[in-house]
């Protein structure tokens, strides 16, 4: 069965779990990624991350890399913004990661970084993307208190649920695919 995600937000809404606003947001984000995992060894699991930008997966070897691919494209984006900034020590002169892979504004424009993303690579649909473990399309909408907040929608069981953290994330991704991912 191919997944449908505008069809999952239809019925959501129908079904009373989602207002129109929060399904029309989550159709049109700017930021979903859609988490295909694969395998799980070692305890940990290895799979593909897409997004709508590029026509390439990124391959993950492990939950942590995963979670560092996501916040790398969050950083190019530019979207959600970081609450904090990261700090390194000892590596001389600190780049800012907003200005990576994008030339300096000429004009004080005010086009954020993920909307001069999407003039330049346009979009892609993420739908019908699958892995063999489990398919998650997350959306995180903010990055504070160091972490990430947002909604991920388990794709086999078309189940919606929210994270405060993303440690979180990580849990219900586990739980959903009932298996003991060791911290």
């Amino acid at each position: 069965m191919l997944y449908d995600f505008e069809e999952f937000l239809k019925k959501q809404l129908i079904a009373g779990g989602f207002s129109m606003s929060e399904a029309k947001q989550m159709l049109f984000a700017r930021n979903l990624i859609c988490v295909c995992i694969d395998d799980n060894q070692n305890t940990d699991y290895q799979g593909q991350l897409w997004h709508q930008y590029s026509d390439d997966p990124i391959s993950f070897n492990g939950i942590y890399d995963m979670l560092i691919s996501a916040d790398k494209l969050y950083d190019e984006w530019d979207f959600p913004q970081r609450s904090l900034e990261r700090r390194e020590f000892g590596r001389g002169e600190q780049e800012d990661h907003r200005d990576k892979g994008f030339p300096k504004q000429q004009d004080d424009s005010d086009e954020l970084a993920i909307d001069r993303v999407q003039k330049q690579h346009g979009t892609r649909n993420i739908q019908g993307k699958k892995g063999r473990m489990g398919t998650f399309i997350i959306q995180v909408a903010f990055r504070q208190h160091a972490t990430w907040q947002g909604h991920v929608i388990f794709v086999e069981k078309n189940e919606r649920k929210d994270f405060e953290s993303a440690m979180e994330l990580v849990r219900i991704i586990d739980g959903d695919l009932n298996t003991e991912f060791k911290f």
